[in-house]
């Protein structure tokens, strides 16, 4: 009789000393905990790579270098690699080679907008990288402060797609005098897509937006959240949308959160949005990251969102309710969450 394969759902939390690797079966609610990996390592972001269920890339900073990790064995051996897919300043590389080797993607860094993208609050970077698992020429980047840029062509060339976003094009002339590349100067903070009619979702500097033609024009959903500043996002399968909202930056305390921590979900595309904080605590001062929220495509569908106090939260059931997966981890930098099968 064949063996009947189980179903399991893998949280990677990046934190700024290595990577925790957390399991459980679809129930999500006993997890077993493997970690740190890569101690030592300021990890920000890991990713379990669906081609093979198996390797996990880490992108990390240590011993002043920044480096891309391999695990060809979900996190038992690793190997090392010298740069990032996105960088900062704001470049795009590319490994045909499973990351033997990377190419410069020069369409990107010739674009001649590119003089005219500057640095946010945290440096000019390249943070986001979206993939159409449907057309695997199409690439969707976004970065502080240029936008949200796309690419039909693997990166030939690029089209900004920054229409119904807060442009920052004032500030910009305000200290250079000049702008003739209107149509970026947004400050992108992070870009999620549901991961079956491909409508997008965007964090912004100054907003919420959603966008329903990938990116050629966006909507402003921001209306019924306390701030319209946060870094993280996403969507789970069912089409409920997540955000944190966070105070923008105070002098001597930065980005924060203080007092009751609370998530917002939007069922309708953002026409309204609920606050959710069953069984999450009051805080002091915690900031979250933008690849700090996850979600997985269970049922009453999980989400995951990690804190620079070294929490990580998490629900079962869609946001009603929320429970504490891990404490006393060191700041949580970025949480992703994949299925795979023992």
């Amino acid at each position: 009789m064949a063996t009947r394969l189980a179903e399991q759902v893998m949280v990677l939390a990046g934190t700024r000393n290595g990577l925790y690797i957390f399991k459980s079966d679809l129930d999500r609610d006993q997890w077993s905990i493997c970690g740190p990996f890569l101690e030592g390592y300021d990890v920000n972001h890991a990713v379990l790579d669906p081609r093979d269920g198996e390797t996990i890339w880490a992108a990390a900073n240590g011993n002043g270098e920044a480096l891309v990790y391999r695990s060809p064995d979900r996190g038992r051996t690793w190997e090392r690699d010298s740069v990032y897919a996105g960088v900062m300043p704001a470049m795009l590389y590319r490994s045909d080679d499973r990351g033997e080797s990377w190419d410069l993607v020069e369409g990107l860094a010739n674009h001649p907008s590119r003089d005219e993208w500057w640095p946010g609050g945290g440096g000019m970077c390249l943070h986001t990288i979206v993939t159409n698992p449907l057309k695997p020429q199409d690439l969707l980047i976004g970065m502080s402060v240029g936008g949200v840029l796309y690419s039909e062509d693997a990166g030939e060339t690029w089209e900004p797609r920054n229409i119904g976003t807060f442009s920052m094009v004032d500030e910009w002339s305000s200290h250079t005098g000049r702008a003739s590349q209107h149509d970026v100067h947004r400050c992108t903070h992070k870009v999620a897509r549901h991961p079956d009619n491909g409508k997008l979702f965007q964090q912004n500097h100054l907003g919420v937006y959603r966008s329903d033609n990938y990116g050629q024009e966006w909507v402003d959903i921001s209306d019924g959240l306390p701030d319209r500043f946060g870094f993280v996002i996403d969507v789970t399968r069912d089409g409920s949308v997540f955000v944190v909202p966070q105070h923008d930056w105070q002098e001597d305390v930065g980005v924060r959160v203080t007092g009751q921590l609370a998530a917002y979900r939007t069922r309708d595309d953002g026409q309204s949005w609920e606050r959710l904080t069953n069984g999450l605590p009051e805080v002091d001062n915690v900031t979250l990251y933008r690849e700090g929220m996850a979600t997985d495509f269970c049922s009453n569908g999980g989400v995951y969102f990690g804190t620079s106090d070294g929490t990580l939260h998490y629900t079962r059931d869609g946001g009603d309710t929320w429970r504490q997966l891990a404490t006393g981890l060191p700041p949580v930098r970025g949480v992703t969450c994949e299925h795979f099968t023992l």
